[in-house]
C-alpha cells in the first residue's frame, strides 16, 4: 500500500506543472521571425521542473517522514477558499476574515489581537497596492 506522503505529492504536482508549461510553449511557439518567441522561457521552466522531478524520484524516501498532518491542509483549503471568495465578496472583506480565522486557528492568539493583526495587514496591503502600486481591485463586494 502506498502511503501518501508530501514527497509523492510534490512530485506529482512538479509533475503536473511542468507538463502545464510544456504544453503551453507548444501553443506559444519557441521562435518567431524576429527571434525567440513567448514560448521559450516555459519550455525551459518545464525543462528544469522535470529536472527537479528525477531528481526527487532518485533520492530514497526519508525514513522519519510521515504523513500529512490537519494544520498545512487546513491551511491550503483556506487559501482556495479565499481564492474563490476574493472575487465576490471583494479584498477588504475577504482578506480580513481569512486572516482572522488564519490567526486564530494557527497561532491560537484571541479574538482581538486576529481582528486588530488581519485588520492591519490588509490595510497595509491597501496601500502598498492600491495605493502605492495603483492595482485596480475590486476592494468591497459590489464597488470597484
Amino acid at each position: 500500500m502506498i502511503r501518501i506522503v508530501p514527497t509523492y505529492l510534490a512530485v506529482a504536482m512538479l509533475g503536473m506543472l511542468a507538463l502545464v508549461f510544456g504544453v503551453g510553449a507548444f501553443r506559444l511557439g519557441f521562435w518567431g521571425d524576429d527571434g525567440p518567441g513567448a514560448g521559450l522561457l516555459p519550455l525551459a521552466a518545464s525543462c528544469l521542473l522535470v529536472l527537479m522531478l528525477l531528481l526527487t524520484l532518485r533520492e530514497p524516501l526519508p525514513v522519519d517522514e510521515t504523513g500529512f498532518t490537519r494544520e498545512p491542509l487546513a491551511a491550503i483549503a483556506l487559501s482556495l477558499v479565499y481564492a474563490g471568495v476574493l472575487p465576490y465578496a471583494g479584498f477588504v472583506l475577504s482578506t480580513v476574515v481569512m486572516l482572522f480565522i488564519w490567526i486564530r486557528v494557527f497561532y491560537r492568539q484571541g479574538r482581538v489581537p486576529a481582528l486588530v493583526c488581519g485588520t492591519g495587514l490588509t490595510l497595509m496591503g491597501l496601500v502598498i497596492f492600491n495605493v502605492l502600486l495603483k492595482v485596480p481591485m475590486q476592494l468591497f463586494p459590489g464597488w470597484s
